[in-house]
């Protein structure tokens, strides 16, 4: 018999058996792929041998066949009868009776056929194959994949020598049991493995046996290329929407670029189209997105609502890089009305630039144009029409001696601002000594920071020019001791790492300077080695102090860090700050704190303040306790303070928790509490049931509500809320992922969940 010809027909089968999964579950959600994680483990369809094949050796690619008789006729034929097996490596075919046609070169086996692989076990009635034509076709089919629970039956599997696969009378199902939750059928599938596409004809969608979608005609893909069709919907029902439906439609419109266009129906505010344009190519990348909204149920004297995004970066001839970044609203609110999925609900600004930079080997020239545009009631931030910066970085003088030059010449306006039109011109010179070893750290530097301001005043219709020059040097230095030590019967390693600072930089009037750029950086311990509490340059903290720090961390023999204190303090040489500075450039004596400990392999422990011991307060402080076992068993306590972020006071508690009680049932909640107006902020519960062959996931929310539109908003007022129940249902083997995801419902929430380590942020 030849080895050949049956060393090709399990393989050919195992085709067959895989592109018909995609076949039957495909068709509904058409971008998807059959590779969900089952919520239940895959059979295991481990080809056994025959206990008779132990008796002699065989090589891998061998084909061994046994039955009880046979009758074989030299170059006519090969006929096998009674409880045939044709084993090879991973793959049988048992049946009652098998014959090879050496003439015509087809093989048949009929009679309790059983096809087994490790992708897949078939029984039916009948299997054909002819070598010549490389057909193959099986008869009265059930399957039941290795790969996931997916199994189904077929009336006639058929494979044709070009490499198309046709089914009649197809199902499909993840569902155990003889009387399956859902099911596909089809009359016939047709599937094209060279185009990566298939075709079903009157296919049927049931749950529970009732049909619930027809579909005449469908398309679909059997591989990771993307085809159009229709993505999962969402679906739900707020206060704020009301009941609303979403259905994205996909189009695969090249390799490189596509669309998606997503109808969104709500019933209190109307149909929003929102559009996703992606574009790749081998130097550069685009996202373009629009949202449209005709009307407005909810305020119908908004009128027309929009937005328009596009984001764009590319690189060429490895020196030059563009980065741009626009955002259009039809009005300041439509972020917290609808969201967005490049802006945030609570995002208070947009971000609009274009940057051109390019990389020189000692010279780095950058281009950048940006509105900074605020949403609400605000006053709003100047725009820089342009700005050039020149770094240039002499190493002729060694690698730890370094000659920094830093240009910048930008422009200004605001037509809101009494200083409505402002040029600024900047250069600072600037020499760098920097040594470091695992044990020492050294960082020595001195500069000398010029800088023109041509500032016009739109009210009194003159120009003021100012000129600010003012040196500065620092000097830090740091050491690093370990050693090996034992700490509750575990081998550690401990470390500890004084630091200390001097840091001086020269008091000069900077009153007749505003804020054109700059804003107060976030304090904490780390920012008490900074040399200046601003980004940017309009204010520049004046300062001759030393500050004092350090820090140690245990890890153990894996170097996982388990434990991390640091204590940091700022000493003011001159206690003076009566000079020439007003309050904001003063820099401040201050202590902080910040820890960290891995109370267990599971509870985790962050923190940190920083108190001001001019004002005898804290200024800002974090906490966060937080338990982490698995994607979907977590709880995190947080609470944030700080006693001046842009004017307001931040006084906020709040947890996460998310558990999955067993492989069915999982439970996630979330509440958000500001201290200061004793308000709930954010507030959300939700449940989640799975099965093997479906999940539902249910969740309720409350939101606080701000009108970003209104022309004052007050905060004594009475809070509105939007509250909503959201609804999701999954299908395993239709792409979505089947394991659980009570966890990804604190995306939707205000405070979205982050570990630890980003709490700060």
């Amino acid at each position: 018999m030849s080895s050949t010809l049956l060393a090709k027909i399990l393989p050919r089968l195992t085709f067959v058996i895989r592109y018909s999964s995609f076949a039957a579950a495909s068709f509904l959600f058409l971008s998807s792929a059959a590779k969900a994680e089952p919520a239940c483990a895959a059979p295991s369809l481990k080809s056994e041998r025959n206990s008779d094949f132990n008796n002699f050796t065989y090589k891998p690619d061998e084909v061994i066949v046994t039955s009880e008789s046979a009758d074989l006729l030299q170059g006519k034929y090969t006929e096998f009868n009674g409880n045939v097996t044709i084993f090879q490596q991973n793959q049988t075919i048992k049946a009652d009776n098998a014959i090879y046609d050496e003439v015509s070169s087809q093989f048949s086996a009929t009679g309790n056929i059983e096809l087994i692989s490790d992708a897949a076990k078939v029984s039916g009635l009948s299997v054909f194959l002819d070598e010549a034509n490389q057909d193959l076709e099986l008869l009265g089919t059930k399957y039941q994949f290795g790969f996931n629970a997916g199994r189904g039956e077929a009336e006639v599997f058929s494979v044709t020598n070009s490499n198309k696969l046709k089914l009649e009378g197809a199902t499909f199902t993840t569902c155990p049991g003889d009387d399956p939750s859902w099911l596909f059928s089809a009359d016939r599938i047709q599937i094209d493995q060279d185009k990566g596409w298939g075709e079903a004809w009157n296919t049927v969608f049931k749950i529970a046996d009732i049909p619930v979608i027809y579909v005449p005609y469908v398309t679909f893909p059997i591989s990771d290329k993307r085809k159009s069709g229709l993505l999962f919907p969402e679906l739900g029902n707020s206060t704020r929407y009301g009941t609303y439906i979403a259905q994205p439609i996909y189009f695969n419109l090249a390799e490189n670029y596509d669309f998606t266009l997503t109808p969104k129906y709500m019933s209190e505010r109307g149909l929003l189209l929102q559009s996703n344009f992606r574009h790749l190519s081998q130097n550069s990348a685009n996202i373009l997105q629009m949202e449209y909204l005709n009307e407005d149920k909810d305020d119908v004297e908004l009128g027309e609502r929009h937005l328009a995004y596009w984001q764009h970066e590319s690189n060429w001839q490895e020196r030059w890089n563009v980065q741009l970044q626009w955002t259009d609203l039809s009005d300041d609110n439509y972020i917290s009305d609808f969201s967005s999925d490049y802006h945030h609900q609570s995002d208070t600004n947009l971000n609009n630039f274009a940057m051109l930079t390019y990389y020189g080997e000692d010279i780095d020239i950058s281009w950048l144009s940006q509105n900074m545009y605020e949403l609400g009631p605000h006053t709003p931030s100047y725009d820089l029409p342009i700005q050039m910066t020149i770094d240039w970085n002499a190493n002729s003088v060694g690698d730890s001696l370094q000659f920094l030059v830093n240009s910048q010449y930008s422009l200004f306006q605001n037509e809101y601002k009494d200083v409505n039109e402002v040029q600024r011109l900047h250069f600072a010179p600037e020499l760098t000594y920097q040594l470091n070893t695992p044990a020492f750290q050294l960082l020595a530097s001195t500069s000398y920071l010029s800088t023109y301001y041509n500032q016009k005043n739109r009210i009194l219709d003159e120009e003021q020019e100012i000129s600010r020059n003012l040196a500065k040097a620092r000097i830090l230095a740091g050491l690093t001791f370990e050693k090996q030590t034992t700490y509750f019967k575990q081998d550690v390693r401990q470390t500890l790492e004084p630091k200390i600072q001097y840091l001086y930089v020269e008091d000069v009037d900077q009153s007749g300077i505003g804020l054109y750029d700059s804003q107060l950086l976030k304090e904490d311990y780390f920012s008490l080695f900074r040399d200046n509490n601003y980004s940017g340059i309009d204010n520049i903290s004046a300062a001759n102090q030393i500050t004092i720090g350090f820090s140690t961390s245990i890890y153990n023999n894996v170097n996982k860090e388990l434990f991390r204190f640091g204590l940091g303090k700022i000493y003011k040489l001159n206690n003076d700050v009566s000079g020439t500075n007003d309050e904001l450039v003063n820099s401040k004596q201050a202590v902080a704190l910040e820890w960290f400990g891995q109370l267990t392999d599971n509870w985790q422990l962050d923190g940190g303040i920083l108190y001001n011991q001019e004002s005898k307060e804290v200024e800002t402080g974090f906490v966060s306790l937080d338990y982490w076992l698995a994607k979907d068993k977590n709880f995190q306590f947080n609470h944030r303070y700080a006693t001046d972020v842009a004017g307001i006071k931040i006084n906020q508690a709040g947890i996460f928790a998310s558990y999955q009680i067993n492989p069915t049932w999982a439970v996630a909640a979330s509440y958000h509490q500001d201290l200061e107006s004793n308000v709930n902020m954010d507030a959300l519960i939700g449940f989640e049931y799975r099965s093997c062959c479906w999940s539902i996931q249910l969740a309720a929310k409350r939101q606080i509500v701000v009108d970003l539109n209104d022309a004052q908003i007050d905060s004594n007022v009475d809070v509105e809320y939007d509250n909503g129940i959201s609804f999701n249902f999954k299908i395993s083997g239709l792409g979505g992922d089947l394991s659980s995801s009570i966890a990804n419902l604190f995306s939707e929430s205000i405070f979205a969940y982050r570990r630890p380590y980003l709490i700060t942020n």
